[in-house]
């Protein structure tokens, strides 16, 4: 998936560790080369209000850091799917988590229905590190970061006592988008 800038938004609510899934992939982007920019809002509440992290990457110089149209919309709750989904650029994606969002969307080439909640769950006993899931899950997808500077980033943002889980998650999100590339070059 080669493009020249890529327009980046996580939305959930707050507590699901959106602006930190920001900051990791902003910082591993930085690691390989390139240009990055990393923006967030939240709501008033600490917890279960609005969150949104955008990240903008490119390997040129960025003209403007806010996302226009959403190159990759993840999104992590009902609520924010019915205020962000139509944020998504026209040759955009749209992943989200399906084990919290009961809708029911056609999945497509452009539409990724992932269980990230569920998997982090399975993968570390918690769903806290689902953030984690779709980062590896993105990273993997699109190329857009290198593993290595990924993984570099996690170990130096995660909170104290969180890293293995995060690390954990990460690659369960990678090994996923794997299993969906994998099965893409079958049935082509």
């Amino acid at each position: 998936m080669k493009r020249r800038r890529w327009e980046v938004r996580l939305v959930g609510q707050g507590g699901q560790g959106l602006a930190l899934a920001g900051i990791i992939l902003a910082e591993a982007a930085v690691r390989d080369g390139k240009n990055a920019v990393m923006n967030h809002t939240y709501g008033a509440q600490k917890r279960g209000g609005p969150s949104q992290a955008d990240v903008v990457i490119s390997g040129e110089e960025i003209d403007y850091p806010k996302v226009l149209d959403a190159d990759l919309l993840v999104i992590f709750s009902e609520a924010a799917f019915d205020e962000y989904h139509h944020q998504l650029g026209s040759r955009g994606f749209l992943i989200f988590d399906n084990s919290q969002i009961k809708r029911a969307l056609t999945e497509c080439d452009r539409v990724i229905p992932i269980p990230f909640a569920d998997i982090s769950q399975q993968a570390t006993g918690s769903s806290l590190s689902a953030n984690m899931v779709a980062l590896g899950f993105v990273a993997e997808l699109t190329k857009l970061v290198s593993h290595r500077s990924l993984v570099r980033a996690v170990s130096k943002h995660s909170p104290k006592g969180s890293l293995q889980a995060n690390q954990t998650a990460l690659e369960k999100g990678i090994q996923r988008a794997q299993s969906i590339e994998d099965r893409h070059d079958r049935n082509h």
